[in-house]
């Protein structure tokens, strides 16, 4: 699709301009045409209206087709059930202010979640050798020993 239809598309589907007058028109004389046709052939004029009605196919689909390729039917029907979802939410506050809140404690918890993975596993401690720490343990008692642990790899001092 080239640049300039596909902004005349964005604006038509901006300002909900459809040339309906017009479609109406074409597809009126395209039935005119096909009728006088069918006339010279001998049909009665409500014969030859239907039969010409029946070879040009579904008004209603043509014209359907036709708002389409004026706008951009994924971002119609996209504003269409914001909308819709925004009347639905006003005209029931009780289960708006549910669904809000359940969404922001959804929303709170995973990020809490994902900032402690983050600086717990993602990424690296902010030494120069993170292998080289050593972890002290002192007892709740005084009846227990004292335990030291350390890292089993070492790495040669340099």
């Amino acid at each position: 699709m080239s640049l300039k239809r596909f902004l005349a598309r964005l604006l038509n589907s901006a300002l909900r301009r459809r040339d309906d007058k017009r479609l109406q028109e074409e597809i009126e004389e395209h039935l005119a045409l096909q009728t006088a046709h069918n006339l010279r052939a001998g049909l009665s004029p409500s014969e030859a209206r239907r039969q010409a009605l029946l070879k040009f196919g579904a008004v209603e689909a043509i014209q359907e087709e036709y708002w389409a390729e004026g706008g951009l039917a994924f971002l119609e029907t996209l504003l269409q059930d914001l909308r819709f979802g925004w009347r639905s939410l006003r005209t029931s506050p009780g289960f708006t202010a549910v669904a809000v809140v359940t969404l922001a404690l959804g929303i709170g918890a995973n990020t809490a979640i994902f900032s402690m993975v983050d600086t717990l596993m993602i990424r690296p401690l902010p030494v120069q050798h993170p292998l080289d720490l050593t972890f002290l343990a002192f007892p709740r008692s005084a009846a227990s020993s004292i335990r030291f642990g350390c890292n089993k790899r070492r790495r040669p001092l340099t």
